[in-house]
């Protein structure tokens, strides 16, 4: 008896699959302009206390209310983000037909110099006492929603922001030079292995979309 009830059941599940029964589906309630997940586009002008929770996209300029500033050299810039970047003078390896050349030039990266095929006398500065670093003004605002930094993206269209020994504090000033709106650890004209070479840039003045999960006038990165 209870085997003819097993075969009846599944018998009947079959039957309701193929009829497509909605009561054995669950429902997913989808909000209006929202498929398969994706963000509804909303207004960045106004919070709209319906989206609570809801992931949404918004686009238009981003704005700070105060100067991103880099935390270590004192650099400051009238702009959401801040973008430093650190050179090192080092010696570059060339290979080619069994032989190697070596020249001095500006890297962002550290090169290991002991995997050269002469390290002799061409040895690379390690570590460096300084790295490329991005800072964040705070707080970012997009229209009327207030921007948790991890939204800003991390690449794209920059233009440079110069630089002068005017704007670093004094104790700082001492330890560099400057030179076409970046700063050195060395002289500019003569520079040597391990001197340092530091630039800023700032976003492009563009629109920007951004996606995030509203929380009251918030965006942010994780729902």
């Amino acid at each position: 008896m209870a085997l003819a009830l097993v075969v009846i059941a599944i018998a009947l599940w079959q039957y309701l699959q193929r009829q497509g029964a909605t009561w054995l589906r669950p429902v997913v309630s989808t909000a209006p302009g929202v498929a398969d997940g994706a963000p509804r586009v909303v207004s960045a002008a106004r919070v709209d206390p319906a989206n609570e929770g809801r992931r949404i996209r918004i686009e238009g300029r981003v704005e700070a209310a105060g100067p991103a500033r880099d935390t270590e050299l004192g650099v400051e810039a009238a702009a959401p983000v801040l973008l430093r970047k650190v050179e090192m003078r080092q010696w570059q390896e060339t290979c080619s037909a069994g032989r190697c050349d070596y020249v001095l030039a500006w890297s962002a990266q550290p090169i290991d110099s002991s995997r050269f095929r002469v390290p002799q006398g061409h040895a690379n500065t390690l570590p460096w006492p300084l790295r490329s670093a991005r800072f964040v003004a705070e707080p970012v605002r997009l229209g009327a929603f207030a921007l948790d930094p991890a939204l800003l993206p991390r690449s794209g269209p920059t233009r440079s922001w110069p630089v002068t020994l005017a704007q670093l504090p004094p104790n700082l000033a001492a330890s560099f030079r400057s030179e076409g709106g970046a700063l050195y650890t060395g002289d500019p004209a003569h520079a040597a292995v391990g001197d340092l070479r530091v630039s800023y840039a700032v976003p492009a003045e563009a629109a920007l979309t951004v996606v995030g999960t509203q929380r009251a006038s918030r965006l942010v990165a994780q729902p």
